[in-house]
């Protein structure tokens, strides 16, 4: 008869005996596993914090990497109510002092009550149907007179004809709003009538506005219907409220005007905000805070790297315990790297500096973190930010004012490199084979299929009878006022000579082109025949090796000075002097941080990763051992029960012969 629970035949407690020998068996490899597992996951977390700390390292370096933090400058007024001002990292150190005598205004008109037909009472009082054609420039105007004798079209800003359904005053106010022109419209209430005004957008005397009106009662000229709104030469209907007014202003004694209240152009790479009619002096000074504060963000980002692997790496003797990473070699030889670039002298660029101590950066004997010297630091960067920066980043210095260092790649080689030009850059053009006819119609010589730097567009020129210079602001105006051509950040400028047109892009090199593929007026406006002649790159060599052209960029291709890129301007071919280029602290640290940091081929990602599959193997070898103890815990429990038969059974046998024994007679009796 079988035996169905181990142990009862025999007697024996099986189950316990085989669940102690199992736990005997698992024990000490089970505890192995653990302790492996918990010795790889607090290395994985010790690199987790190196990694991070590696990580705000070259964080900080971006900063000593961007070139505006050495050319950085702030500004100061002694009057803000008169003027404010900004400037980019080019501006000169110096004082301006600053005269405003008119402040820019836009251009205002409005329905003139004066008129009988313009005397609204309600916002829905209709004036007419048809079309308004707005243009901008120079109008002369006597207001006191109402005397209009002059107009010369802006050829920076595109006219526009906005076509005219709804005739009533809110209805022509909406469509001047929705037709983005240049111009907004509003209505206001004088406390008699309601007047339609029409401002431009941009202030300045060459920013006013010319209306003509294309009235649907076939009259354009008139003092009714659509043609309230006309103020031309022809027709004036509309009352000039404010004249479109440039602001002047003086700098140290220099009269200037300028269409906006931020005023760009007159001191070089700064804007001035006027505000009022004063004066005040305007203080532009560097900013060496900037550097002071991005080397002080190194320091403390380098420092804190210090602190994090002595602690994963020290042991202390005291307590013998030990750091997550204490004798890991990855770690070590980071550490060991970074302290020789930081020891390595930087190759002299201009005089420049060489190693950290020049700027007040020195290394601590005892802790390996790096000491500011905060008066050096600060006195260096407001007096040689230039040559803090040849320091720190990739930086080239040219002799040459019109030859601009604009950036190299990880395979330009520090070195001295002549430059030589062969070809300056040019722009592309076309120019008409004959005289442009002045007089444009619409839907017969009114427009033209461009193609500029490769975009492809259809521009509309305003009907209307022109001069040689009128059409050319026309023309520019309406070809950069294109979507597709201004979205792509093309434009062009059109010049004339004896009434023959020429068309140029505004951009350098191969890329630039213009073309005029078909329109009605091709003919019309240049000719036949007109000449192409398509822009070059610049061309010439870098170090003596030929270099790639690109607009008025020359960029090195060969070894050595590959990746090198000058920006070349001027008039001058010929040898343009040298380049010397050297690698800065931040810009060879932060190569090797990106290159151990890299997800891919990186140190501490590549054993960041074995780290992981270790502990996945830590999993997988622990399902091996509850494999291989569910097989001894089968082999045992099979065996226990072949014992638990076999002592059964001799348990039986036992009992079956003491059973005879005693039933036999005893010796020497009867029974």
């Amino acid at each position: 008869m079988a035996i169905s629970s181990p142990g009862i035949g025999s007697g024996l407690d099986v189950n316990s005996i085989v669940t102690k020998l199992i736990k005997a068996e698992g024990q000490a490899p089970s505890d192995r596993l653990n302790q492996r597992e918990t010795n790889l996951k607090t290395r994985l977390s010790g690199y987790g914090l190196i990694q991070s700390s590696i990580s705000s390292l070259q964080s900080s370096l971006g900063t000593l990497n961007n070139p505006t933090t050495f050319t950085g400058t702030s500004t100061s007024t002694s009057d803000s109510t008169v003027v404010s001002a900004s400037a980019t990292g080019s501006a000169s150190v110096a004082n301006y002092d600053i005269g405003v005598t008119a402040l820019a205004d836009s251009h205002k008109l409005s329905t003139d009550p004066a008129l009988t037909a313009a005397q609204f009472t309600s916002t829905t009082d209709v004036l007419g149907t048809g079309s308004l054609t707005l243009k901008f420039g120079t109008t002369t105007y006597d207001k006191a007179s109402d005397s209009y004798s002059g107009f010369v079209q802006n050829p920076n800003v595109a006219s526009a004809t906005i076509d005219i359904t709804d005739g009533s005053l809110a209805g022509i106010r909406d469509a001047i709003n929705n037709a983005g022109t240049g111009a907004s419209a509003s209505i206001v209430n004088d406390g008699s009538y309601y007047r339609l005004v029409i401002t431009s957008d941009s202030s300045g005397a060459d920013n006013s506005i010319q209306i003509t009106a294309n009235d649907n009662d076939l009259n354009n000229t008139d003092s009714s219907g659509l043609s309230l709104l006309s103020f031309n030469a022809s027709s004036n209907n509309l009352e000039q409220t404010a004249a479109g007014a440039d602001a002047r202003l003086n700098v140290n004694g220099i009269d200037i005007s300028s269409a906006s209240n931020n005023v760009t152009g007159a001191v070089e790479n700064v804007t001035l905000n006027l505000k009022t009619i004063g004066s005040a002096n305007v203080s532009v000074s560097r900013n060496e805070k900037k550097i002071s504060s991005g080397v002080q963000g190194f320091v403390a980002a380098y420092n804190r790297l210090q602190d994090t692997v002595r602690q994963l790496t020290n042991y202390d003797p005291n307590t013998r315990k030990a750091g997550a990473l204490n004798g890991d070699t990855v770690v070590s030889g980071i550490d060991a790297t970074l302290k020789r670039l930081l020891g390595t002298p930087v190759g002299n660029v201009a005089d420049g500096f060489t190693i950290l101590a020049d700027i007040g950066v020195t290394t601590d004997a005892n802790t390996g973190k790096l000491l500011i010297n905060q008066g050096k630091l600060d006195s260096t960067a407001a007096g040689n930010p230039e040559k803090v920066r040849a320091l720190f980043s990739a930086f080239g210095a040219t002799g040459d004012p019109l030859l601009q260092f604009d950036g190299s790649t990880g395979n330009t080689a520090t070195g001295n490199y002549a430059v030589n030009i062969t070809q300056l850059a040019t722009h592309g053009e076309l120019t008409g084979s004959a005289a442009a006819n002045l007089t444009i119609t619409a839907n017969s010589n009114d427009s033209i299929d461009v193609d500029i730097d490769g975009i492809k567009a259809t521009v509309k020129l305003t009907a209307g009878t022109y001069t040689a210079s009128s059409l050319t602001a026309e023309l520019q105006s309406q070809i950069n006022s294109v979507d597709a051509i201004k979205n792509a950040g093309v434009s062009v400028k059109v010049t004339e000579s004896s009434g023959v047109l020429s068309i140029t892009s505004n951009d350098y090199g191969s890329v630039s082109s213009v073309n005029i593929t078909g329109g009605n007026g091709q003919v019309a406006l240049l000719g036949g025949a007109p000449t192409r002649t398509d822009g070059l790159d610049v061309a010439g060599t870098i170090g003596g090796a030929a270099a790639t052209g690109n607009g008025q960029y020359l960029t090195g291709s060969a070894s050595g000075s590959e990746g090198l890129r000058l920006l070349v301007t001027g008039t001058t071919t010929g040898g343009r002097g040298t380049v010397d280029f050297k690698r800065g602290f931040a810009d060879s640290i932060g190569a090797y941080l990106k290159n151990i940091l890299d997800n891919s081929s990186g140190i501490l990602s590549s054993t960041t990763n074995a780290l992981e599959n270790n502990i996945k193997k830590v999993a997988s070898d622990r399902g091996d051992l509850t494999v291989r103890l569910a097989g001894i815990e089968k082999r045992l429990r099979r065996q226990y029960a072949a014992l638990d038969t076999l002592v059964s059974s001799m348990q039986n046998t036992s009992a079956f012969l003491t059973q005879q024994l005693a039933s036999l007679p005893s010796a020497g009796g009867k029974k």
